[in-house]
C-alpha cells in the first residue's frame, strides 16, 4: 500500500511539472512565473468522453477521432489515468476518418482541396487574353503609325522651307537685277528683289527681255492713258517707291541708288506720243548719290532718237537736270529761289534745275488738256503730252 502511495504521488508531482512546462513555453527553466497569473489556472481543457482523458489546451494529440466539449475547471481528477505526455512541440498527423471503412473514389474531391481548372477552359481564356493583347498591339502600331508619319510631314515641311530658304539666299547673293534673271533664261514679268540681301527691303520690278537684246530692269513706268496711280507725292513715296509694278510705278530712289552703286548700268528712256510715234534716248553711265547728298543724278553718253533732255549733250544751262538733287513737293532742292517747281506746277519729282527739259513724272494728260505741263520730254516733243515712257537699266555693255 506505502509503495502504492508514493506512485501515486510521484505521477501527481510528475503531471503538475508537466502542466507547468505546457503553461510556461518558450521560458527557460531557470525562470519560473514570481506571481501566479490571474486566470492562468482557469485555461479552459478539452475533455474527451470516449476516453475520459483531460489534457491541456497546448497539447496536441495525434489521432483524435472527433473534437470535445470545452469546458472551465479548476480541479484535476487525480484518480484518472494520466495520459501519457507528449514531446515538446510534437505535432502529429491528423488523420480524416473514413464512413463505413469506404474511401473516396477518384471521382470524388475533398472539400478542402482546390479545385482543378480543365485545360480546355485554359485554353480558351488564353486565346482570348492573346485576342485582346493582338487588339491592344494594333492600336498601339496604328498610334506609332500616326506619330511618325505626322513627324515624316513636319519633316519634309521643314526640308521644303529649308529648300526655299536655300534658293531665297542664293537668289539675294547672286540675282540682283533682270539681267541676272536672263541669263538664267527668265522671261519678261514681274520679279522681287532683295536689294540687301537680309530680306528686309525686298523691291519688286518689272523685267523686260525683249528691247535691244534684254535684261533690262524697270524704274519708272507710264502706261497709256492710265491715270490709276497719283505721281503728285512727297519724298518718303518717292524715296520707298509706289504704284504697281504690273502698271504705273515709280521703284523708289534707295532703291536706284542701291542697284546704281553695286554696278556699273546704262539707262534707257522709250517714249510715244500720241500720234503713234516712238523715240529712245540711251545713256551709258547713270548713277544717283545716296540720300544725303538729294539723291544727286549723274549721266553721261547720250545716243539714241529722242534728244538728250538730261544733259543737253553737255551744254549745260538752268533746265538740264545732270547734277541736280531731286526734289519733290515737301522738299525743294531745285536751283530756283523763287519757287519750288515741283510744288508750283503740280508736276511730281524730278531732278529740277529751273525747271527742267524733261519731266517723265508729271500729271498724266492727253491733247488739249491744261497748259502743256504734263508728262514732257521737251528735246522731242517740246510741250506736247506724251503718250507713254519707260526708264529702266541694265549693266552697261562698255562700262
Amino acid at each position: 500500500m506505502e509503495r502504492k502511495w508514493r506512485m501515486i504521488i510521484a505521477m501527481s508531482v510528475l503531471w503538475t511539472l508537466v502542466e507547468g512546462r505546457t503553461l510556461d513555453v518558450g521560458r527557460e527553466d531557470g525562470e519560473p512565473f514570481p506571481h501566479p497569473i490571474p486566470g492562468m489556472m482557469s485555461l479552459p481543457v478539452i475533455k474527451i468522453e470516449s476516453e475520459n482523458q483531460v489534457i491541456g489546451l497546448n497539447d496536441i494529440q495525434p489521432g483524435l477521432k472527433d473534437k470535445g466539449e470545452v469546458v472551465t475547471s479548476l480541479a484535476v481528477d487525480t484518480t484518472s489515468t494520466v495520459p501519457t505526455v507528449p514531446q515538446f512541440n510534437d505535432i502529429g498527423t491528423v488523420e480524416t476518418p473514413m464512413e463505413n471503412g469506404e474511401e473516396l473514389s477518384e471521382s470524388e474531391v475533398r472539400a478542402d482541396e482546390p479545385v482543378p481548372v480543365e485545360p480546355v477552359e485554359a485554353e480558351e481564356e488564353l486565346e482570348e487574353d492573346i485576342f485582346h493583347d493582338e487588339q491592344d498591339m494594333t492600336v498601339i502600331m496604328r498610334r506609332m503609325y500616326d506619330s511618325l508619319s505626322r513627324r515624316l510631314n513636319m519633316l519634309k515641311s521643314r526640308v521644303t522651307s529649308v529648300e526655299q530658304t536655300a534658293r531665297d539666299v542664293l537668289a539675294r547673293l547672286t540675282v540682283l537685277d533682270c539681267a541676272d534673271l536672263q541669263a538664267q533664261g527668265k522671261q519678261s514679268g514681274v520679279y522681287t528683289f532683295h536689294m540687301d540681301h537680309n530680306g528686309k527691303r525686298p523691291v519688286t520690278a518689272a523685267c523686260d527681255m525683249e528691247t535691244d537684246g534684254g535684261g533690262w530692269t524697270i524704274l519708272q513706268r507710264r502706261r497709256p492713258h492710265s491715270k490709276d496711280v497719283d505721281f503728285n507725292r512727297g519724298w518718303h513715296d518717292y524715296k520707298m517707291g509706289f504704284g504697281n509694278a504690273s502698271t504705273d510705278y515709280w521703284v523708289g530712289l534707295e532703291n536706284i541708288y542701291i542697284w546704281t552703286n553695286s554696278r556699273h548700268y546704262e539707262l534707257r528712256i522709250d517714249l510715244t506720243d500720241f500720234e503713234g510715234e516712238s523715240a529712245y534716248a540711251l545713256y551709258d553711265r547713270f548713277y544717283l548719290e545716296n540720300e544725303l547728298r538729294g539723291y544727286r543724278l549723274h549721266v553721261n553718253g547720250y545716243s539714241g532718237t529722242a534728244g538728250d533732255s538730261l544733259t543737253n549733250e553737255g551744254q549745260t544751262d538752268n533746265f538740264t537736270a545732270v547734277g541736280m538733287k531731286f526734289t519733290t513737293n515737301d522738299r525743294d532742292h531745285d536751283t530756283s529761289h523763287e519757287i519750288n517747281c515741283a510744288k508750283y506746277w503740280k508736276i511730281g519729282g524730278w531732278w529740277f534745275n529751273r525747271c527742267s527739259w524733261a519731266n517723265l513724272n508729271g500729271p498724266y494728260k492727253e491733247p488739249g488738256e491744261g497748259d502743256g505741263i504734263g508728262i514732257n520730254w521737251h528735246m522731242w516733243r517740246n510741250k506736247e503730252y506724251l503718250r507713254s515712257s519707260t526708264m529702266m537699266i541694265r549693266p552697261a555693255r562698255n562700262p
